[in-house]
């Protein structure tokens, strides 16, 4: 039903009313902005401070990168050509928009990935694990040169053909059907079903490994327990970053499935409606992450508040009382230079 699909059946689908139309052009190009826009913050916030300057953080910042080029080459331009059923775009642009789609989420998964890794690596053998800048910057590069590369099939196979002699479609024209659908079920298991299984093992063994230690001797608790909260708090953070991925991009890989199984579900008269919900809801995943780490990651949230003070205000405030009440219940009189 998508761009990417000729349905024989296309003048049953359902005629998408105007205010519909009007309501999917809202949400999409709020998703856009809120992705461009968001995800630029991430990185600039990242990339200006110094204390936000760590390994995770750079793969932090290559998943908003990839979040900006999902928000820019493929939400607004393929919402459009699903909505109208012909591709009304300049002709280069129809294997870019797919192209980059299937590149950014390559990146996003493949990042994901490798932050388990790093985690699993750091908190379960933390005697052996040495990372490092350089080691990092290899392992980006890698993932940008095997998304890149496992996309271009997309690049290559996708042009404007003509439909009914006068409706232009953006279709994989330059590819058979049998190749089509061995590689829509490769794409399946590249870039969800198994790095989706290699994250879950990874992080039910880091949560099993933190939420399962004990911190010994009276000495050690002290030193010991305000690390460990901050593991656990970085580990629920990118458990719920992974968690929305996989939710939010589950329906649309279930249909891409379908599709490539059983084509005829596209003459379901409102597969239309039903792929528009899927689409926008992977979509929306571009611009979840932001707002995660700003309700969740502390130093990020620091970092928001010290650039933004109009946003910090009141949080603020509610340190400072917190802290006199503190003092208050210990029984003695606060001193200056600690509720400022």
């Amino acid at each position: 039903m998508n761009n990417t699909t000729i349905s024989e059946g296309a003048e049953q689908i359902y005629a998408v009313p105007t205010g519909i139309v009007i309501l999917l052009s809202l949400f999409y190009g709020g998703i856009s902005l809120i992705a461009i826009l968001g995800n630029a913050l991430v990185i600039f916030i990242v990339r200006t401070s110094s204390r936000m300057k760590s390994i995770i953080n750079c793969y932090i910042c290559n998943l908003a990168l990839a979040d900006i080029v999902i928000g820019i080459f493929s939400i607004p331009f393929q919402f459009q050509a699903a909505l109208l059923q012909r591709w009304n775009l300049p002709t280069f642009m129809c294997p870019v928009c797919p192209f980059f789609q299937n590149v950014s989420v390559n990146i996003s998964i493949f990042t994901l990935v490798a932050i388990a890794r790093d985690r699993y690596k750091a908190i379960l053998f933390p005697l052996t694990n040495h990372p490092s800048k350089r080691v990092m910057q290899i392992k980006i590069g890698a993932i940008w040169c095997s998304s890149i590369i496992i996309a271009l099939p997309q690049a290559i196979a996708f042009e404007v053909i003509m439909v009914d002699e006068d409706i232009p479609q953006c279709y994989p024209s330059k590819v058979s059907i049998l190749f089509l659908k061995w590689y829509m079920f490769s794409l399946f298991f590249i870039q969800y079903f198994v790095p989706l299984l290699l994250i879950s093992y990874a992080y039910i063994a880091i949560a099993v490994k933190l939420w399962g230690s004990k911190i010994p001797g009276a000495a050690q608790r002290r030193r010991d327990a305000s690390v460990l909260k901050n593991k656990k708090r970085t580990i629920k953070v990118l458990i719920t970053v992974v968690i929305l991925f996989g939710l939010a991009w589950l329906p649309l890989q279930v249909y891409s499935v379908a599709n490539t199984v059983y084509p005829k579900i596209n003459n379901y008269k409102f597969i239309n409606i039903l792929w528009f919900c899927a689409h926008w809801l992977a979509m929306s995943n571009s611009c979840y992450n932001p707002f995660i780490y700003l309700l969740c990651h502390e130093k990020f949230k620091k970092e928001f508040t010290h650039r933004f003070k109009f946003f910090g205000s009141n949080t603020t405030q509610e340190t400072q009382w917190g802290q006199l009440e503190s003092t208050i219940n210990r029984g003695r009189t606060p001193n200056t230079m600690e509720t400022q």
